[in-house]
């Protein structure tokens, strides 16, 4: 066993993320089907190095939490790595590591695409040869992203104890 392939069995996987067409379209049809309440739909200005280039670009970005499983949805944008031809299309799966600057630099090593992100960076998007998005993230934005899942979780909690 390599160290690439001990430090991926250490990964935890933190949410799957769905790319939409339209994401006030997506978020109503989601939360009927899992019964999820979507946070954090704001468009914002993010400033990303997206295949060693440094862009500006404008995202809608939603969090779900099941309270077991955790979803990002994002409404798609024309020339970047958020399109789709569908309405809506899993895109990438997200995992965790404490160690996420050596993971990626492996990533990097074994071949993979760096999507998203600078090299060195300790987190980022990459693509497997069969053009698998893969997602990986450190302590930090993991903190970010858990506080979007406990306020979607404890959004949808209300919804229920109202009914």
């Amino acid at each position: 066993m390599t160290e690439f392939d001990a430090e991926l069995r250490g990964l935890r996987l933190v949410h799957t993320g769905l790319v939409c067409r339209d994401i006030d379209v997506a978020k109503r049809r989601l939360s009927q089907f899992m019964g999820v309440e979507w946070v954090g739909v704001e468009r914002e200005d993010w400033s990303l190095t997206v295949f060693g280039k440094e862009v500006s670009i404008p995202l809608r970005i939603a969090h779900a939490s099941t309270g077991q499983a955790h979803f990002e949805l994002i409404e798609a944008v024309p020339d970047t790595p958020w399109v789709t031809g569908e309405d809506i299309v899993q895109h990438h799966l997200c995992f965790h590591s404490a160690s996420s600057t050596l993971v990626c630099q492996q990533f990097e090593a074994q071949g993979y695409t760096r999507v998203l992100g600078r090299s060195g960076d300790p987190q980022g998007y990459f693509q497997d040869p069969n053009g698998l998005l893969i997602e990986i993230i450190g302590d930090d934005l993991l903190a970010y992203l858990n506080n979007f899942y406990q306020q979607s979780s404890a959004a949808a909690a209300a919804r229920e104890s109202a009914l």
